[in-house]
């Protein structure tokens, strides 16, 4: 393998490598807006069922 071919597998990697953490990143922000989105949703839910008990009751 000459010093041409190395650099063209070593331009290869790197670019595996920043594709992995561009990926890695997404799937980190994409559990991070699921999380946020079910607490979200438990929250209203659980407003919901407050505000049920009380109008129930008034």
């Amino acid at each position: 393998m000459n010093i041409t071919q190395v650099r063209e597998q070593l331009h290869l990697l790197i670019d595996e490598v920043d594709d992995i953490y561009v990926l890695n990143g997404l799937y980190r922000n994409l559990l991070s807006d699921k999380r946020q989105r079910e607490e979200y949703e438990r929250e209203q839910l659980e407003k919901a069922k407050k505000q049920g008990r009380t109008g129930k009751h008034a």
